[in-house]
């Protein structure tokens, strides 16, 4: 059976007009990138592993800054090192300050570096900062515990 070519025509342009719009709705309307933020439902709990660490891997877990290579402040920021370097631990940029206090995302290290209330560069460095949203996320991690999940 052959379809005709009007008919041919007009379900390209619909499936074309589809992707067109889907990614339109997916792009996050923050100077980040350009990056998709997926924020977890309201009352879920926020994972490390699928929530967070994908917005380290994205931003700051690379060489020269805080990947394995040329870890800047002695920061790893990869995969599977990420909890051992941030939770209770001291900052190695100001004295004082714990890189991220557990329940307490107000009091973290971490955070006042990413809304760049903190000594020195507002981070991600050299590049836009986070969106709002991906500042949230890690927040509420933060706030529910930082746990290694």
């Amino acid at each position: 059976m052959r379809i005709p070519a009007a008919a041919r025509s007009a379900t390209i342009l619909g499936l074309a007009f589809g992707l067109a719009a889907g990614a339109v709705g997916c792009t996050n309307s923050e100077s980040s990138l350009g990056r998709i933020s997926v924020v977890p439902p309201v009352n879920m709990p926020v994972r490390l592993s699928a929530d967070v660490q994908p917005i380290f891997t994205q931003s700051c877990a690379f060489a020269g800054c805080h990947g394995s290579t040329g870890t800047v402040q002695s920061l790893n920021l990869e995969a599977g090192h990420s909890f051992a370097n941030l939770v209770n631990v001291p900052s190695t940029e100001v004295i004082g300050p714990i890189r991220v206090v557990p329940g307490n995302s107000a009091s973290s290290y971490l955070v006042m570096k990413l809304e760049g209330t903190a000594p020195g560069a507002q981070m991600p460095s050299g590049m836009p900062p986070l969106p709002q949203a991906e500042i949230q996320l890690i927040k509420d991690w933060i706030d529910q515990g930082a746990t290694d999940n």
